[in-house]
């Protein structure tokens, strides 16, 4: 029988190295988007999945943990920009529920999938407030999964805030840069299982 180890899960490289020229407090929701709407373009630019996402201090706008999309090059369909940004404040704040640390927000450059969306609900954050909509992700090909029609009402059910089409257009102009693989077309989803 086969033994497992820990499962490690790969972050990019240069997701390291590239907070060290930026301010660590946001204190407006733009600048928010505009950091991860800026995280998406560069995981493009990197080989990743044209998603950004980060968690931040809602109080202070302190960034606590970037996300990219790494699906691609990690090798691993859990590594969606919002489930890297929101295990990375985990461990950053050595909790598995954030909300025992204080109130905290994602902002993600899309709305979040239906797997995101199954994290948003038990992560522990109190906002989370998205760029370009799950339609402008289906349009260059994405499959979103069988997301509710109802998720902004079931996540604010759970006490978390949703804002939607914030800088909007700046996040679908990302998305419609990218040319590289798409991983869970739609075409997928047509098809059966035997």
């Amino acid at each position: 029988m086969k033994h497992w180890s820990n499962i490690t899960l790969p972050i990019p490289k240069w997701l390291n190295t590239w907070s060290a020229g930026i301010p660590q407090t946001f204190p407006e929701m733009n600048q928010r988007m505009f950091l991860v709407i800026d995280l998406a373009r560069l995981s493009i630019k990197n080989g990743g999945g044209p998603f950004g996402a980060a968690v931040f201090n809602q109080c202070t706008g302190e960034l606590i943990a970037p996300g990219v999309n790494w699906v691609v090059p990690g090798k691993s369909s859990l590594l969606h920009a919002e489930v890297m940004a929101l295990a990375l404040a985990e461990q950053t704040l050595g909790s598995f529920e954030l909300a025992s640390h204080g109130l905290f927000e994602l902002v993600t450059s899309v709305e979040p999938c239906c797997q995101c969306l199954g994290v948003l609900m038990w992560v522990g954050v109190a906002s989370v407030v998205c760029g370009a909509c799950s339609e402008d992700a289906q349009a260059i090909g994405f499959n979103e999964g069988p997301r509710s029609l109802y998720w902004e009402q079931e996540l604010r059910q759970r006490g978390i805030s949703v804002t939607r089409k914030v800088m909007r257009l700046q996040a679908v102009e990302v998305l419609q840069s990218y040319t590289g693989e798409i991983y869970n077309s739609q075409l997928q989803a047509s098809i059966q299982p035997r």
